[in-house]
C-alpha cells in the first residue's frame, strides 16, 4: 500500500470509528413463540451505547400533538399517557418492541433508573398521584427537562420537569433500552 493509500485507510478507520459505526451490532431474533429477543456480542453493555434517535424520535412524537386524551386510547382518536409511549416506541424500533406494557405502572418496571442529569432523549420520565401516591403517569424524555406525554386536559403536549406540578408529583426516569 502506498503512503497516500495508507493514510486514507487510515482516515476513513477514524472516521467510522470517531461516529461509531465500528460498534458491535445489535440483533434481534424470534423465538418458536414469536416473542423478539436483543442479541448484543459477548461483553458489549448495550445500554451504555444504544440511544433512541433523537430525530427520529421527535418526528414521529411531534406527528401526534395535539390528539386528543382518550382513556385506553392508542391511536390518532385518542391516546392516555401508556397508549401514546407505546405507539411512539412501536413506530420508532418495531423489531425491538413488539410487545410493550400498556400501563405506566407496568413501564416503570422495564429498564433501569437513570438521573436527570444523566437522561437522554427516549427515556421516560414517571409521575406519582392518585389516592395511594402509586405510579400513575409517564412521557418521554425529549432533552433539557422537556418531556411529551398524553396529558388529560390536553391530550399530546410538550411539558417541562421544572413545572410545580410535575416536580411535585415526580417519581423518576427510566431507560429501557
Amino acid at each position: 500500500m502506498t503512503g497516500r493509500g495508507l493514510a486514507l485507510s487510515v482516515s476513513v478507520s477514524f472516521l467510522f470509528f470517531a461516529t461509531g459505526c465500528m460498534e458491535p451490532s445489535v440483533r434481534y431474533k424470534r423465538d418458536e413463540n414469536g416473542n423478539m429477543h436483543m442479541i448484543v456480542p459477548r461483553n458489549w453493555d448495550y445500554r451504555s451505547h444504544y440511544h433512541a434517535p433523537k430525530d427520529r424520535l421527535t418526528k414521529i412524537a411531534e406527528s401526534y400533538l395535539g390528539t386528543r386524551y382518550k382513556s385506553g386510547g392508542m391511536s390518532r382518536q385518542g391516546f392516555d399517557c401508556s397508549g401514546f409511549v407505546c405507539v411512539v416506541f412501536r413506530e420508532l424500533n418495531k423489531a425491538a418492541l413488539p410487545r410493550m406494557p400498556r400501563s405506566s405502572k407496568d413501564l416503570w418496571n422495564l429498564g433501569e433508573t437513570v438521573s436527570e442529569a444523566d437522561a437522554r432523549p427516549g427515556d421516560l420520565v414517571f409521575f406519582r398521584g392518585g389516592f395511594f401516591g402509586g405510579i400513575n403517569h409517564v412521557g418521554i424524555f425529549m432533552g433539557d427537562k422537556s418531556f411529551i406525554h398524553a396529558s388529560k386536559s390536553s391530550g399530546v403536549m410538550y411539558d417541562n420537569l421544572d413545572e410545580e406540578y410535575y416536580q411535585k408529583h415526580f417519581a423518576g426516569i427510566r431507560r429501557i433500552f
